[in-house]
C-alpha cells in the first residue's frame, strides 16, 4: 500500500510533542519541495557565479576561485542558499586526485559541482531533563563544493529525481549543480570557464501544459528586462492580436522585426528565408563558366534528386571582359560573340568569341560570364 500524504491537526487542550511540531514543519517543507521537484526543472536559479581573482606568490601567477551568492534548486526540490562569497578550496581539489598529469601541456576544465546538505545546528538552551541529552534543536540546510573529473557533467542529465509519492523526509542521492569549470596548474586553479564542450551551467524552468497572461498580454524574455537589446517574443491583445519578436530595450518595451496578427498578416523587417511548400523561392546572381547555379536558400540538391523540389533556370551573357585579353591600341576594342550559355542540370555552360576591331591579335574563345535566376518549387504535401 503506498504511503499516505497527512497533515497535523489539533483539539483544545492537546499537549504537543516534539513529533506534532515537527509534523508541521514537515508537512509544509515537503509539500514546498513537490511543488519544486515536479512542477519546475531543476537548476541555478540566480546567482552562484564563479569568479576569479588575479593573485600571484613564487610559484607564479594563478586565480582565487569563488562562488558568489545565490539560489538553486536540486532534483529533489530542495533549495540550496549560498548567503555569502566563498572560496573554492584548492585543497579539496587537490585532494580528490582527479587531474591528469601535471606535465600534460593541454589546458583541461573540471566541472565544479555545488551539492546540499543538512548539518545538525546548536544544541538547545536548557536541557529538558538531567537524564537525558541535550538535543539539537536545529538543522542547517547547508551546502558543499566539490568537483567531478573530466566529462562528468555530460551525466548529470541521468542523475534520479525522487518519485511523486516518496514519503515525506526521503532524501535522494546528493544532488550536483554545475557552476562552472576550473583548470588545474600542478599547485594553483589558473583558470575558469563557464562552458566545456559544449556543457554549461543549468538554469531552472518550469512545467505545465499552458501559461496564462496577465494584464492582457505575456511577454517571454531571454534576460532581464532592463538589459537592453536581449531577445523577446510578446503576445497580447494589441489591434485585437498580435505576436511580435525582437530586442527588448531598457525598459523593457520590444522593438519588434517580425510580427504575425490575428489574421495571419506577417511583417517581417528583414528577409524571409527557407523554402515554402507550394511557394517559390527566388536566387540570381552571377556565376561563370564550369560552376553549379546556387540554389535557392531552403531548397536542397536532395530534394530535387528525391522529386520533392523543381528547379528552373535562366541565364543570360554578360558583357565582362576577362583581363587575360590582350592589351589593343587606344582606337581599337573587343567585341563579344556570346558562342554557347546553357545549363546542363546545374552546371553553367558559357563559351564567349572575343574579336578586336583591328583584326591583330586573332580571335579567341574564352569562358565566359553569366546571369542567372533560379527559382525553386517545393511541391505541396497531399493531404
Amino acid at each position: 500500500m503506498s504511503t499516505v500524504i497527512s497533515r497535523p491537526v489539533f483539539s483544545e487542550n492537546q499537549v504537543l510533542s516534539a513529533a506534532d511540531v515537527n509534523a508541521i514543519v514537515a508537512h509544509a517543507r515537503d509539500s514546498r519541495q513537490r511543488h519544486d521537484r515536479h512542477l519546475h526543472s531543476w537548476g541555478i536559479a540566480y546567482g552562484l557565479m564563479l569568479e576569479a581573482a588575479a593573485r600571484s606568490d613564487p610559484s607564479g601567477n594563478y586565480v582565487e576561485v569563488s562562488v558568489s551568492p545565490g539560489v538553486a534548486i536540486d532534483g529533489g526540490g530542495r533549495e540550496i542558499v549560498v548567503t555569502e562569497s566563498t572560496r573554492v578550496s584548492e585543497d579539496a581539489f587537490d585532494q580528490l586526485n582527479i587531474t591528469d598529469s601535471a606535465n600534460d601541456p593541454e589546458v583541461h576544465f573540471y566541472p565544479v559541482y555545488l551539492v546540499g546538505r543538512d548539518e545538525q545546528g546548536s544544541a538547545a538552551g536548557r536541557r529538558v531533563s538531567q537524564c537525558l541529552e541535550n538535543p539539537s534543536t536545529r538543522v542547517q540546510e547547508s551546502y558543499f563544493i566539490t568537483f567531478g573529473t573530466l566529462g562528468s557533467a555530460a551525466d548529470l542529465d541521468q542523475q534520479v529525481a525522487l518519485d511523486a509519492d516518496a514519503p515525506a523526509g526521503t532524501r535522494p542521492k546528493p544532488w550536483k549543480i554545475l557552476l562552472g569549470y576550473v583548470s588545474w596548474d600542478g599547485v594553483h586553479f589558473a583558470a575558469i570557464s563557464t562552458v566545456d564542450a559544449g556543457i554549461g551551467r543549468r538554469y531552472v524552468g518550469a512545467r505545465g501544459g499552458e501559461v496564462t497572461g496577465l494584464g492582457d498580454g505575456l511577454a517571454l524574455r531571454s534576460a532581464a528586462r532592463t538589459v537592453p537589446d536581449k531577445a523577446a517574443l510578446v503576445i497580447d491583445n494589441t489591434d485585437g492580436g498580435q505576436m511580435r519578436f525582437g530586442l527588448h530595450d531598457s525598459l523593457g518595451n520590444v522593438v519588434p522585426v517580425f510580427t504575425v496578427n490575428a489574421q495571419g498578416d506577417v511583417i517581417a523587417e528583414g528577409k524571409i528565408l527557407g523554402a515554402i511548400a507550394g511557394g517559390v523561392q527566388v536566387e540570381s546572381g552571377v556565376v561563370t563558366d564550369g560552376l553549379d547555379v546556387p540554389l535557392p536558400a531552403g531548397i536542397t540538391q536532395k530534394q530535387i534528386d528525391d522529386g520533392e523540389a523543381t528547379v528552373q533556370i535562366t541565364v543570360t551573357p554578360r558583357y565582362q571582359q576577362p583581363a587575360s585579353l590582350p592589351t589593343l591600341g587606344a582606337s581599337d576594342y573587343w567585341l563579344q560573340q556570346p558562342l554557347e550559355c546553357r545549363v546542363d542540370g546545374r552546371r553553367v555552360v558559357c563559351l564567349v568569341r572575343w574579336e578586336s576591331t583591328s583584326g591583330v591579335p586573332a580571335a579567341l574563345v574564352l569562358p565566359g560570364v553569366c546571369d542567372y535566376v533560379c527559382m525553386g518549387f517545393v511541391k505541396q504535401e497531399t493531404p
